[in-house]
């Protein structure tokens, strides 16, 4: 086996254990970004999927695998939302049938998450980005940092500010 065939097989091996060890993680970043668990997943595959394609042009240069999946999952999404932007519908399968014993603890999970959606929203986009890289994602403020092409000073500083604006946003929204 050739250095470059080993070198390929060392990164397939690592995309496949990061697929199995990120892959959730990927999915509920993606979902917080577009709100729809089928597309979030969907989208989460088709990053490992291009991930694996351009393998051959992956170098590591400081930007640990992860991160660099991270960014194609990135670019996926802003993506999806432009093709989404000029389409609007809502799936037929993102009603969910709730079990009669569990349909008031789903309802309050659900009356919350929404909350926290509509909250994020509210925040500029940077924000919004760092909050679900660093909590939804959970990267390191270094990973989200070569995510977002900032230090990972600066993504502490915009979490801490995104969250004081969260939590503003939130107290605001449960006194109304």
């Amino acid at each position: 086996m050739s250095g470059k065939e080993a070198e390929n097989k060392k990164q397939v091996e690592a995309l496949t254990r990061l697929y199995e060890e990120k892959y959730e993680k990927m999915a509920r970043y993606i979902f917080v970004r577009i709100g729809n668990q089928q597309e979030a997943e969907d989208l989460a595959s088709e990053t490992f999927v291009r991930a694996l394609k351009s393998l051959d042009s992956y170098q590591e240069r400081g930007l640990p695998m992860e991160a660099w999946i991270f960014k194609i999952a990135h670019n996926l999404i802003i993506d999806y939302l432009r093709r989404a932007s000029k389409k609007q519908m809502v799936p037929i399968d993102d009603v969910v049938i709730q079990d009669s014993a569990n349909t008031e603890e789903a309802a309050e999970s659900d009356i919350q998450i929404g909350k926290v959606s509509e909250a994020l929203k509210l925040l500029p986009q940077s924000q919004r980005e760092v909050i679900e890289l660093r909590f939804f994602a959970d990267l390191s403020s270094i990973e989200a940092g070569k995510v977002l092409n900032k230090k990972p000073g600066a993504v502490r500083e915009m979490q801490r500010v995104a969250l004081q604006s969260l939590r503003k946003t939130m107290d605001r929204e449960m006194r109304t």
